[in-house]
């Protein structure tokens, strides 16, 4: 016969016993068999096994941020947790107790608390043993199990942060990001309660601002399906403005209808569609075409607008700035991303705003303001690292160009190890395709600068720099050549040149360089100052060098501009 399994004899502290007397006499004096204690490990027992932030528990006790009809920020409790969360005393001693009893790993905390006020623990990260997961989950009845379930998934929902309303929203998300996508996954949505569908739909858009796109379309997508059973309701434009995004990001062209003003809520999504639109135009260096976008919007109510619309005014004066710095207006631009960076609580652009404005010091010969910026920029995330290093190696070049020619071999070693990262990366959209262009460009001037004037044979591979530049420019997710093209086959023209017996290569890469420049001109784009020193500092060396060889200048030489207002 077989032998009945013997059940554990173990407390919600973890600790084991010999016999069920002993178990019973421990149990009745831990604090960790106490209701709210116990109640609490189950919910960690049905979250994903890693260590998971206090922060969660402590944004349980607080309403939520949310934007009421007006555009306004309002708080109020969407999801319906257990009674603990109502109780700052409750939770409070019950979170202390499975810290005290050592039923929980306690680390340093990974997300940052948005309170001023937060408990000790809300700085911490607990983990439960996998041991004492196992035990908890099997000592549940099938029907306290689902209720644990949901609850758990309610509670890591609640505790996501939400853009524009969670100050920390890039380094929190990352946090809760790997806690919410398998409950998104897994959860049934009528489960959830009509009240609570708006908030979900929120959540959906959220969590598509991390991940890879798979993740961020099911995201986006299941948004929809939430959004779809929910009438009357705003948040459908909000999954579809969020979708465009990506689309452009991954280079595709989307069709744009105007929105009517409706009220201010309404009007704020009016002004991220205008956004979307001018950022395509700009995609294909049509300016104009943007600042005729961006001038439609203002708020509903100019003297008096919402909290959104104060935010979507935010985003106009950065999208200004980017359209400034695009035309070469350079001085003008950082009078609009000098504040944005500087701003506090940090705006969504403010990390944006500070490489903006790393370029145009470089551009200006501003060194130290540039690494003043450099030196100030707060860093989250992988990529934001990578930018960052690449802000810095084009701030060296841009030095290296000018009088400080020792700077290229600090640039050359970022743009190397830039290289080494951006190699091992799955290409993904048009910024990293673009970021990777910038990184072969930036070898290509400094290995063009160190062979200048050496013999042929000491110039195959700086023509080989070039033709991986080119490369990486048509990589970007352009159908026509633009200016970064006119730019290699310019250097490589230049390269070509120093040959004693040039060839037809050089006549053809001429040619196409005036072909591509006729056809920016002729349909008016501007593509020019896309990328630091590109259109500037670079493209007048090398016009002036293939001058001194007798050929014909075909861009004119950059001149600062002298714009001082809005276009």
């Amino acid at each position: 016969m077989q032998s009945t399994p013997v059940p554990e004899r173990r407390c919600y502290c973890g600790k084991r016993y010999q016999t069920v007397s002993s178990l019973g006499r421990h149990s009745r004096a831990c604090p960790a068999s106490l209701p709210d204690c116990k109640h609490l490990l189950e919910l960690l027992a049905y979250m994903e096994p890693q260590p998971i932030p206090g922060d969660l528990f402590h944004r349980a006790l607080l309403p939520l941020r949310t934007w009421n009809e007006n555009g306004n920020e309002t708080r109020e409790r969407v999801f319906q947790l257990p009674a603990m969360f109502a109780s700052t005393e409750r939770l409070d001693a019950a979170v202390k107790n499975i810290i005290d009893t050592s039923a929980v790993k306690v680390s340093i905390g990974s997300t940052i608390p948005d309170a001023d006020q937060a408990p000790l623990w809300a700085y911490r990260d607990l983990e439960l043993p996998e041991s004492s997961r196992t035990f908890l989950r099997n000592s549940l009845e099938s029907q306290d199990s689902d209720c644990r379930e949901l609850e758990a998934a309610r509670l890591v929902f609640n505790g996501f942060p939400i853009p524009d309303l969670d100050a920390n929203f890039v380094q929190n998300g990352r946090v809760f990001f790997p806690l919410v996508v398998p409950q998104l996954q897994r959860l049934p949505m009528d489960k959830l309660l009509e009240d609570e569908l708006p908030r979900m739909v929120e959540i959906c858009i959220s969590v598509s601002y991390f991940g890879d796109h798979h993740t961020k379309n099911k995201a986006l997508a299941l948004g929809q399906a939430i959004a779809s059973r929910i009438a009357l309701s705003p948040l459908a434009l909000s999954v579809q403005l969020r979708q465009i995004t990506l689309s452009l990001l991954n280079g595709k062209t989307v069709s744009f209808s105007l929105l009517p003003k409706t009220d201010r809520k309404g009007n704020s999504q009016r002004a991220e569609a205008l956004l979307l639109h001018a950022q395509q135009a700009i995609e294909h260096g049509r300016i104009s075409e943007a600042w005729a976008l961006v001038k439609q919007w203002t708020p509903l109510y100019a003297a008096q607008p919402s909290s959104l619309e104060n935010i979507m005014t935010s985003r106009l004066d950065y999208m200004k700035g980017k359209l400034h710095r695009f035309q070469g207006h350079f001085e003008v631009a950082r009078r609009y991303f000098e504040p944005l960076f500087n701003q506090y609580p940090p705006p969504r652009e403010q990390f944006s705003s500070g490489l903006h404005l790393i370029a145009i010091y470089s551009e200006l010969g501003l060194w130290e303001k540039a690494k003043a910026v450099i030196d100030k920029i707060q860093i989250f995330t992988d990529r934001q690292r990578r930018l960052h290093r690449l802000a810095q190696a084009e701030l060296s070049l841009s030095r290296g160009l000018c009088e400080f020619p020792d700077d290229l071999g600090l640039a050359k070693e970022l743009f190397a190890g830039l290289a080494n990262e951006y190699d091992s990366l799955v290409p993904c959209g048009k910024t990293m395709r673009r970021n990777f262009f910038r990184v072969c460009f930036g070898l290509a001037v400094i290995g063009h600068l160190k062979r200048q004037g050496q013999p042929e044979f000491g110039v195959v591979r700086c023509l080989n720099e070039w033709k991986l530049a080119y490369e990486a420019s048509r990589g970007c997710l352009v159908a026509e050549e633009g200016f970064p093209d006119l730019v290699c086959h310019l250097s490589m023209a230049q390269v070509k040149s120093s040959f004693r017996e040039p060839g037809p290569d050089l006549r053809q890469d001429l040619e196409r360089t005036q072909q591509i420049w006729s056809t920016l001109s002729s349909q008016t784009l501007e593509q020019r100052f896309f990328f630091t020193n590109l259109g500037t500092r670079w493209v007048d060396m090398v016009s002036e060098w293939l001058e001194q060889s007798g050929m014909p200048r075909i861009v004119p030489p950059w001149r600062p501009s002298t714009v001082r207002e809005e276009q």
